[in-house]
């Protein structure tokens, strides 16, 4: 599956009370949740003081168990 690059400045997630929220905002924003997405790299571009979240879709399967 292709993998989604979402972006956010160092600013908006400074603040560990509110990353989470922002981190949230950010996915929504892109059509993503982040309890069903699986973020596979995580990179701090100092450069343009950006965090880039390399994202992809999971589906997970329940193959129940034998009774």
């Amino acid at each position: 599956m292709a993998k989604k690059e979402l972006r956010i400045g160092f600013d908006k997630i400074s603040n560990p009370q509110t990353i989470t929220r922002e981190n949230i905002r950010l996915f929504k924003e892109h059509g993503l949740d982040t309890k069903k997405n699986e973020v596979d790299e995580i990179v701090d571009d100092h450069s343009t003081g950006q965090r880039i979240y390399k994202v992809r879709k999971v589906k997970y399967f329940d193959m129940g168990r034998g009774r």
